[in-house]
């Protein structure tokens, strides 16, 4: 009982960092994007790219604390196609993070628990990605009509 729930408070402190993290992303591409004159183009590339290294730090995020209590709390570990490097952490992380969820490795124990509360930290990040996207994009358009049509 104990395990789970320190687990249970190591989920909460990275769905904080993550989610804090992906915020303050968000906020800086999005007053990069309105203070940037260049074109649309290199805009989106700008966004898309800012967006996955978001996501790709959250993911990061996870995989320490997979790795910490794992290797410095004792706790279970991952089993499977397993090897001990933390790069299998982090493909464990990616896995769980985008639900995908591949099953070559898999969490055992009390990190059962954490691999499900990133599921749904990322569905959240990744849905609120695509609105951000989706409300620039519109934001460029619209800026480029008003321009098309004189207004």
């Amino acid at each position: 009982m104990g395990e789970l729930l320190i687990v249970s408070f190591v989920s909460v402190i990275a769905i904080f960092l993550a989610t804090s993290l992906f915020y303050e992303c968000l906020c800086f591409l999005s007053r990069f994007i309105a203070n940037s004159p260049g074109n649309h183009r290199t805009l989106m590339l700008t966004m898309v790219s800012g967006i996955f290294v978001a996501h790709a730090a959250a993911i990061f995020i996870y995989a320490v604390f997979y790795w910490g209590l794992t290797h410095y709390a004792g706790f279970a570990d991952l089993s499977g196609n397993v090897e001990d490097h933390f790069l299998t952490y982090l493909y464990f992380s990616i896995t769980s993070y985008s639900s995908l969820g591949i099953g070559d490795v898999f969490p055992v124990g009390s990190l059962r628990f954490l691999a499900g509360v990133e599921a749904i930290n990322g569905l959240i990040l990744i849905t609120w990605s695509a609105a951000f996207t989706y409300f620039i994009v519109q934001e460029m358009w619209d800026a480029h009509n008003t321009k098309d049509k004189g207004d």
